[in-house]
């Protein structure tokens, strides 16, 4: 997948609060491009989430890192996150509001993702993915579940509610980065 095929195909063109562009391309899929340095992101990070369909994310460029937790209810333990879910406001943004109660995590999977290579998280799996340098991943979405998104935020930290992605960067210069990513 070359720039030309992505600026021909692609729409929706947006920054994620997590520090990623997203674009969205036909068949399902979506475009991510990570990691270069202009790209804006949330004051406090909520990267550890869940999605309502299951995925495959091919790893175009760079390298990938994902890691899969378990999430835990309290018991004996201090939790370390609490559950957030997304509430739309203005165009395709959101907003988080508290739901449930606080859990504890545990990293039970690390895997790093190179270039030409690929993963699949199911639906209701708790993730986070990061890069340590410009990467592109292309994600292959399944059917939509009739379930809640979880997103996890540090205890004793409230997410960024904020940052409203369509009013950080011109549609210009996303597509800038883009181009940079792939070039």
């Amino acid at each position: 997948m070359t720039f030309d095929d992505i600026r021909a195909e692609g729409t929706g063109i947006r920054v994620h609060g997590n520090g990623f562009i997203q674009i969205d391309l036909p068949n399902a899929r979506r475009l991510h491009v990570w990691g270069h340095h202009a790209i804006p992101r949330q004051v406090v990070s909520t990267q550890i989430h869940d999605h309502r369909f299951d995925f495959y994310s091919f790893v175009l460029r760079g390298t990938m890192v994902n890691i899969v937790y378990r999430v835990r209810t309290i018991d004996h333990q201090e939790p370390s996150h609490t559950v957030y879910t997304p509430q739309a406001r203005a165009g395709e943004d959101t907003v988080l509001v508290p739901y449930g109660p606080p859990v504890k995590l545990y990293p039970s999977k690390a895997e790093a993702i190179l270039a030409g290579d690929s993963y699949r998280m199911r639906a209701g799996e708790v993730h986070e993915t990061f890069v340590n340098q410009p990467a592109a991943t292309l994600m292959l979405k399944g059917d939509v579940r009739e379930m809640p998104v979880r997103v996890f935020c540090p205890v004793g930290k409230k997410p960024d509610n904020d940052f409203v992605r369509h009013e950080v960067m011109s549609e210009a210069d996303l597509w800038q980065i883009v181009r940079d990513v792939f070039a």
